[in-house]
């Protein structure tokens, strides 16, 4: 009878160890695709010109308790380019720019995720462009709104240059440096 009573007590007790590694494990969350975007923003002929990608996939597993647990990736579809003009749509998929036949996808992959001491969170990864593939530090804040729901956002300078984007005469009209911007809502 004792030994029973110690067996089934040793079971709790190690089912209860265990019941906090149940709550901190990392889930899958859902993209709320209407809410989120991925914008750009460069510098035409020292003019900020903004853009984005209209069509992008994303998967997020993570614990926002235990970020170094998560895994981030975002497929953003190049054909999608919005630069907000017809002719500049057509340009951005040319071989000389982003290249869309031979390269219709970028992608990026985190391989870390850390939180700062300022509340932010740093995902380091491998962004691939244009079949060029740069590891990268992308900073964002991950804030809890109404409900279950929860908005990642941040911004991450790249260099056209690291990716092989544009070239020739471009490079007197078109700034090197552009910059990624994201708003991606998440719900459980």
């Amino acid at each position: 009878m004792m030994r029973v009573f110690m067996s089934r007590s040793f079971i709790m007790l190690w089912l209860l160890a265990l019941a906090p590694l149940a709550v901190a494990a990392p889930r899958d969350w859902q993209v709320d695709y209407p809410r989120s975007q991925i914008r750009f923003v460069i510098q035409q002929m020292n003019v900020p010109v903004e853009g984005g990608v209209k069509r992008f996939s994303a998967t997020a597993r993570f614990d926002p308790v235990k970020p170094e647990t998560g895994v981030f990736r975002v497929e953003l579809d190049m054909a999608s380019v919005d630069t907000g003009s017809p002719d500049g749509d057509g340009e951005a998929q040319r071989p000389l720019w982003f290249d869309v036949g031979r390269h219709p996808r970028a992608v990026f992959v985190s391989r870390a995720v850390k939180k700062q001491p300022d509340g932010r969170y740093m995902a380091s990864g491998d962004l691939t462009i244009k079949g060029r593939t740069r590891a990268v530090n992308v900073p964002f804040t991950l804030v809890r709104h109404s409900g279950e729901s929860w908005l990642a956002e941040g911004r991450l300078p790249v260099s056209r240059a690291d990716f092989g984007i544009g070239g020739g005469d471009w490079n007197d009209v078109v700034a090197d440096r552009a910059e990624a911007r994201f708003r991606i809502w998440l719900k459980p």
